[in-house]
């Protein structure tokens, strides 16, 4: 027999120690049902109590762990969470609060294990324990999306944005907003509405596995929208401010009725239609589309609301007005990520303008051949396309748009930025190396296949979708267009320019007779006139304005004439 020595014994003695201490790989966790795969430890009992490997269980409900090595202590925090203990015993400081949570807390190969009672006790998470079956349940923390939502403003107006930045924010909402950015907005925002004083409302809505929140927040001049996204894991993965647009009684003399654009279709859309009271028919009337993103009804931007005032004006001179949300903005949570990948403007805008567009000319108080589109930005690049995809229009009005390829605008408008950016920040070069970077791959799009756009993303768009879009042969409408065309810019526009875009129209239709162009100084891309600081930055649309008597009149005399 062999003969052990001292060190071998010493090791057999650790070695029929250890299973006291093993984990049981048979206990299997599961998280609302799902089986959690945790990360190089497994449930294990202690007498009457099942131990559970913290961070990976911690994790998955949404909760963030940090151990300090130095003094044992293990820090938890999500949202409405800031809770500690120290390693080996079995008390939990929250706030001012010390919660018992039964067997201590042990660090087993590196690992720390806690009872099932601490998530119980101290998270507060409803959870189970089935010993014939090895099975520990545990539900997700319910957390209301009002109360996250409260907690959020409290962050803001308390100046707590670092918690608000760690605890809330999901890792893409942190690389789109750094920390030092929270605390510049809000001071923004109280230097332009005057310091926060309360939160009106809060609107919660749920959709898949995401919840919205719009939050109306009180300033002493001002009030406020805030719109949150939460995930399942309560994160933000989405958030942004607007200014809330003051409701208007509809003018005397004008009747709004409630449509609904695309009824019985997957994506069905609200609307507005606005008539002139008692007006005898037939009446002309416009399909207002909208520029780039989910907007409103009234292409709200800022705190103005264009396409209402584009409906109040024409309805009061006898033209009947059609609105609606885009579908972007009602149905875009709806997305999965391979959809949203695959949308295309025919989706997002052509086929909903080219149904109100018919919408219309079924409603017999509207003269169906003198059925107009005004598109906005975006919508004034695709009006010929929706014209000519069956929208069939009596004529066009182009407001603030642009033959150019949208990639090549959105190129200037990036470039514009950066040129603004001081040249002692180190940001400025970074920035204008990912702009040239972006242009050469924008610049191969038309080689690429659609399968190849589709994988590629530029300016942080799928290239398929520019692709898609270049597909309209613009310059063959123009040639065989002899609808009459109405082409407006404000001279003060900062996004879509008068010397290249405006330019580019010109050139697009020199010689045609159909084509009519008019250029507003002092107006910008909403044709407002607007003076004070901030011009020519997005900042301008904080400030409430109105779309120029001058660019209506104008417009309703065009279609009246044309008649």
């Amino acid at each position: 027999m062999k003969r052990l020595t001292a060190s071998t014994l010493v090791l057999v003695m650790l070695l029929t120690a250890l299973p006291a201490f093993a984990a049981d790989s048979s206990i299997k966790v599961n998280i609302d049902g799902q089986t959690v795969t945790t990360q190089g430890g497994h449930a294990y009992t202690s007498g009457n109590d099942v131990m559970l490997p913290l961070r990976s269980i911690a994790v998955e409900l949404g909760i963030k762990v940090a151990y300090e090595q130095a003094t044992r202590t293990v820090s938890l925090t999500a949202p409405l969470l800031s809770t500690s203990f120290k390693v080996g015993g079995h008390t939990a400081v929250m706030g001012e609060q010390e919660m018992s949570f039964g067997h201590a807390s042990v660090l087993r190969n590196d690992r720390v294990y806690v009872p099932l009672s601490y998530f119980t006790q101290v998270l507060r998470v409803a959870a189970e324990y089935d010993r014939a079956a090895g099975t520990v349940s545990l539900a997700s923390r319910q957390l209301a999306p009002e109360m996250l939502a409260e907690h959020v403003v409290y962050l803001l107006s308390s100046g707590d944005h670092e918690q608000l930045w760690q605890d809330y924010f999901d890792p893409q909402v942190q690389q789109g907003i750094p920390l030092a950015a929270l605390g510049t907005v809000w001071e923004q925002l109280e230097t332009a509405s005057g310091a926060y004083t309360a939160i009106r409302s809060i609107d919660a809505q749920q959709t898949g596995d995401s919840t919205s929140v719009a939050v109306i927040l009180a300033f002493e001049l001002a009030e406020m929208k805030l719109s949150l996204q939460f995930n399942t894991n309560h994160q933000i993965t989405g958030i942004s401010f607007q200014p809330v647009i003051a409701d208007i009684e509809t003018p005397e003399g004008l009747v709004e009725e409630k449509i609904t654009v695309g009824a019985g279709t997957n994506y069905p859309l609200e609307g507005l239609l606005t008539l002139p009271e008692n007006a005898e028919g037939p009446l002309p009337a416009v399909v207002l589309v909208h520029g780039s993103g989910p907007n409103d009804r009234n292409s709200a931007i800022g705190a103005n609301a264009p396409f209402r005032d584009l409906a109040y004006g024409l309805a009061e001179q006898g033209i009947a007005v059609l609105r609606y949300d885009k579908r972007t903005y009602t149905h875009g949570r709806s997305y999965t990520p391979e959809e949203a990948a695959l949308l295309t403007v025919k989706e997002e805008t052509v086929d909903d303008a080219i149904t109100a567009a018919e919408l219309l000319k079924q409603d017999p108080r509207i003269d169906a051949a003198q059925v107009y589109v005004i598109g906005h930005s975006l919508g004034g690049m695709l009006a010929p396309r929706i014209d000519a995809d069956g929208g069939d229009f009596a004529g066009l009005i182009l407001l603030a748009g642009s033959p150019r390829p949208l990639w090549e605008i959105i190129y200037d408008q990036n470039a514009d930025f950066i040129a603004s950016m001081s040249d002692s920040d180190p940001a400025k070069a970074a920035n204008e190396a990912w702009l040239e970077a972006e242009l050469l791959r924008a610049q191969s799009i038309a080689e690429m296949s659609m399968e190849e756009a589709q994988a590629t993303t530029v300016f942080g768009m799928s290239a398929h979708y520019f692709k898609e879009m270049d597909q309209f042969n613009l310059s063959q409408y123009a040639d065989e267009a002899t609808k009459p065309i109405l082409v407006l810019q404000g001279e003060d526009d900062f996004q879509v320019k008068s010397e290249t875009d405006y330019a580019a129209w010109k050139t697009l239709f020199d010689g045609k007779a159909n084509a009519t162009f008019k250029l507003y100084p002092g107006l910008n891309h909403l044709f407002i006139a607007y003076e004070g600081p901030a011009k020519g930055t997005v900042d301008e649309y904080k400030q409430p304005g109105n779309v120029s008597p001058t660019v209506l009149n104008d417009i309703a005399e065009w279609i009246l004439n044309l008649e």
